[in-house]
């Protein structure tokens, strides 16, 4: 813990609290309506708070999805440590792949990821939130690739950006599949990241 930083009042963690409260409603509501079918009545009605309440906290809609992106940051943390564990290269990143893959490939984060992305497009304030939570990922990566000789040298950067093109598509592709079919396209995109690895 941080001794310089101050400890929260318990009013500043009843904001906290319900601001995040907020956010999850608001997350939950996006999919299951998607972003523009669900009103800032919508969120607030989910979250069991009054219009003026919600508002007291988050200007627009806009606002919300940006700081969904902050409950991302903190499910990916896992992630990330999975990443920064020990281990020799290939185990390491055999490890990222089959918990970024279950990550992504929950139907409810495939939903949300595509709302996001569509939003994105029209907010490029949103697009920096979420670019952020990607890069940790990709610079995890990178530095999982640098615990011994890279496969391509100079291009770990490269390397990093098509591992996750190949979770992230394969994730999505199946995201609403039956467990077998999650399970047989995890067992072949393990594979070709081995390959892709050992550059077989």
């Amino acid at each position: 813990m941080d001794k310089d930083k101050p400890t929260p009042t318990k009013r500043q963690l009843a904001t906290q609290d319900r601001r995040r409260h907020i956010i999850e409603a608001a997350a939950a509501c996006f999919i299951e309506q998607g972003f523009h079918q669900s009103s800032i009545r919508d969120i607030a009605k989910r979250a069991q708070i009054s219009l003026g309440n919600l508002y007291n906290h988050f200007e627009s809609k806009t606002a919300l999805i940006a700081e969904i992106a902050s409950l991302e940051a903190e499910d990916l943390d896992q992630i990330q440590e999975i990443l920064e564990g020990d281990g020799d290269k290939q185990g390491v990143i055999d490890a990222f792949v089959i918990a970024y893959f279950n990550y992504v490939s929950q139907p409810e984060n495939a939903v949300l990821t595509a709302e996001i992305t569509a939003e994105a497009m029209r907010s490029p304030h949103i697009v920096e939130a979420y670019s952020e939570n990607r890069q940790r990922i990709i610079d995890g990566v990178i530095k999982a690739l640098s615990k011994d000789k890279v496969c391509f040298p100079g291009q770990a950067d490269e390397l990093a950006k098509t591992l996750l093109d190949l979770v992230e598509s394969a994730a999505g592709r199946v995201a609403f599949s039956a467990e077998a079919s999650k399970s047989s396209t995890l067992v072949h995109l393990r594979s070709i990241v081995r390959r892709l690895l050992s550059g077989r």
